[in-house]
Order: structure tokens, then sequence, then C-alpha cells
């Protein structure tokens, strides 16, 4: 795989309609057992739910979605990759998806095996305190009040600065203005 890019496309339901000769080798299967299938056939069971899920709500909104992901190949064994999905877009809507695969570094591995291990500790808590969110980690409520700052559209910006200017132009006025009507 070093070097290699894996290469697949799937219909909406994730069925794989097509594989490049590399993902084939990388995952152990041959490419009549690869097409018509789900693409959670190379999914690792080591791989959490929540970031199938994270895939699948950020694409079927028409965007992006980047993250290391452990794969499993036909013999059981595993490969990881920086996994890189895209929908096709025609007159605004997905009607299918792409995705792009190369080898993460050892780095990210490390920081993917202990996220995965998070997102297990995390789910026997039952307290959250981040979620998967387009491929990042985002961390839920009060701690991620810089974040929604972050996320904001320019026009939600552009309210939120004209509201704050008119605020403090006309807070002196309210302030001084003590005499009783």
């Amino acid at each position: 795989m070093d070097g290699d890019t894996l290469v697949s496309t799937t219909d909406l339901t994730g069925r794989i309609t097509h594989c490049n000769e590399a993902f084939v080798i990388a995952s152990g299967f041959d490419y009549d057992e690869l097409l018509g299938q789900p693409h959670d056939i190379v999914r690792h069971p080591d791989v959490p739910s929540e970031a199938c899920k994270d895939l699948g709500s950020t694409v079927g909104r028409g965007r992006p979605w980047s993250c290391v992901v452990k794969n499993r190949r036909k013999n059981g064994d595993h490969y990881w990759v920086l996994a890189n999905v895209t929908p096709v877009m025609q007159a605004g809507k997905p009607v299918a998806y792409m995705s792009v695969r190369l080898k993460p570094s050892q780095d990210q591995i490390r920081a993917t095996e202990l996220l995965y291990a998070q997102i297990m500790a995390q789910r026997k808590s039952a307290r959250q305190t981040f979620e998967l969110h387009a491929g990042n980690v985002r961390s839920v409520g009060w701690r991620d009040w810089l974040g929604k700052l972050h996320r904001l559209t320019l026009l939600q910006r552009a309210i939120l600065g004209m509201a704050s200017v008119l605020g403090l132009t006309l807070l002196p006025l309210w302030l001084l203005n003590t005499s009783p009507t």
C-alpha cells in the first residue's frame, strides 16, 4: 500500500460501483467480490459506529469527509488509510460517493487508535464530552462555545458585529439616562 492510492465509488446506499486495482489488492477481495457489496465489507470491527454515522451524515449533506480509518482485509487482517470521501453532486444533491485513500503516518494511526479508545470509554461512561463531526473531534456543550463562534456564517458574523456596535454605542446613553420619567 506504500504510495498507492486506493479509489472506490459507491451509490447512495453505500454499495460499491467501482474500485481500482490498488483497492482490490489492499482489501484482499477479488474485484467481483467487491462490486455491488456494501462498502462496510472492508469496515474493521474496531471502527466505532460513531465514525460511520459521522461519515454518513456528513456526505449525505453534500460535504466532504476525511479521517484515518482502520479497514479489514478479506483474511481478517487490517490496514490503515487516510480516507477522503467526497459526494458526487448533480443539481445540488449527492448522487454517488467517491473515496480516495492514502497511507497515513504512524502518528496519525496512533492518534486514531487513541481516539477509538476514547470513544469506547465515553460510550461506557454514558457521559459525552466530544463527538465526531465531519471527521474531526468536536467538544460538546459549553466546551464548544468558541467553536460555535468560529462556525458562524459570514452573514451571521456581520449581524452579530453590527448588533455589538449598536449596543456599545447606545450603552453610554442608557447608563447616563438616570433621570426619572
